[in-house]
C-alpha cells in the first residue's frame, strides 16, 4: 500500500486458504503474461512508425473513455468489500485515483489536462464516440465488479493494473513525439505504483477468495485481455490508415447496469395508475 498503513499483518497470510489463493493467483498472472496483449505489435509500433499528430490525438482521446469511469468502478468495488479491512485496503487505490484529496489531481482530471495540452477540450473528449472495444472493456469490468464476487473483481482489477506498466510508456512516448509540449502529469502518476496497486488487489484476493472462484478468475482475466487486444487492433488500424477509425453514430456508450431505468408509473389493484409524486 502506498498511502495508508496496511490493515493486514503477516499472520493474515499464513492460513492454508491464503497460501493456496496466493499461489493460484501468481500462476494466473504468469499465464496471463503469455497472452497476445503483452506481445501485441502496438507495444513496438514506434520502432518502425511515427503516427501523425491527428492519429495520436485520436488514440489518446479514445483512451479517456477507459480512464474516466475507472474511479467509479473502484468506488463500486469498495462498496462490495466484505469487511472494513478489505474496504480500507482498497481505499489506498481510490485515494490515489482521486488525487490524494485534490480534485484537480484526480486521474481523470490529469488526463483531461493532458488532452487540453494537445488541443483536445474536455467537451470534445466527452463527445468523442466510444470505440467498440472500449465499450466491451468497460461493460466487462462493470459486469465483473457488480455481478461477480469481491475476490474475483479484485483479481481482474489486479490483472488490469498489470497491463499499465508495459503499455503506458508507449502512449507516453507517442504523445511526446507528436506533441513536444504535452502535459505529462497523468503519465508521471503511473508506472511502478500500478504494480503496487496490482499487488494490493492480489493481496485482497488472497485473503477473500475461495477455490470456487478460480475458474471464474481464469475466464474473466482472459476476457479482459482479449478486449484490450481488440483495442490495440483498432489503434493499429488507425496507425496503418494514417487516420482515426470511423465509429458509426449507432455506437453509443452503453447504459451500465448500475444505472436505474426510467421510472414508470405504478399500477394500483384494479388497473388505475398511481400519480407520480
Amino acid at each position: 500500500m502506498e498511502h495508508f498503513e496496511s490493515p493486514y499483518r503477516p499472520s493474515d497470510f499464513v492460513s492454508s486458504r491464503a497460501v493456496e489463493n496466493r499461489a493460484f493467483f501468481h500462476d494466473t498472472i504468469i499465464r496471463a503474461k503469455a497472452h497476445r496483449f503483452f506481445s501485441h505489435p502496438f507495444m513496438t509500433v514506434l520502432d518502425d512508425t511515427t503516427p501523425s499528430p491527428e492519429v495520436v490525438a485520436f488514440i489518446l482521446t479514445s483512451f479517456y473513455k477507459i480512464v474516466s469511469p475507472f474511479t467509479g468502478l473502484l468506488c463500486t468495488l469498495g462498496g462490495r468489500a466484505p469487511d472494513l479491512r478489505s474496504r480500507f485496503a482498497l481505499m489506498d487505490n481510490i485515494y490515489e485515483e482521486m488525487g490524494r484529496g485534490n480534485l484537480a489531481e484526480a486521474h481523470p482530471s490529469l488526463y483531461l489536462r493532458m488532452l487540453a495540452s494537445i488541443g483536445v477540450s474536455a467537451r470534445a473528449a466527452e463527445a468523442q464516440r466510444t470505440l467498440p472495444s472500449i465499450r466491451r472493456i468497460n461493460d466487462h469490468l462493470h459486469e465483473v465488479v457488480e455481478r461477480r464476487t469481491f475476490a474475483v473483481a479484485c483479481a481482474v482489477l489486479a490483472s488490469a493494473e498489470a497491463t499499465i506498466p508495459p503499455s503506458f510508456p508507449v502512449l507516453a512516448k507517442m504523445a511526446r513525439k507528436a506533441f513536444p509540449d504535452v502535459d505529462m502529469g497523468f503519465f508521471d502518476r503511473h508506472g511502478p505504483r500500478d504494480e503496487g496497486h496490482s499487488d494490493d488487489a492480489a493481496m485482497l484476493f488472497s485473503v477473500t477468495a475461495d477455490s470456487s472462484d478460480y475458474a471464474t478468475v481464469e475466464t474473466e482475466v482472459r476476457l479482459d485481455l482479449d478486449y484490450r487486444v481488440e483495442l490495440f487492433d483498432e489503434w493499429m488500424e488507425a496507425i496503418r490508415a494514417g487516420a482515426p477509425v470511423h465509429v458509426a453514430a449507432s455506437d453509443r456508450p452503453p447504459r451500465y447496469i448500475s444505472e436505474r431505468p426510467p421510472r414508470r408509473p405504478s399500477v394500483r389493484p384494479g388497473g388505475s395508475v398511481s400519480p407520480r409524486r
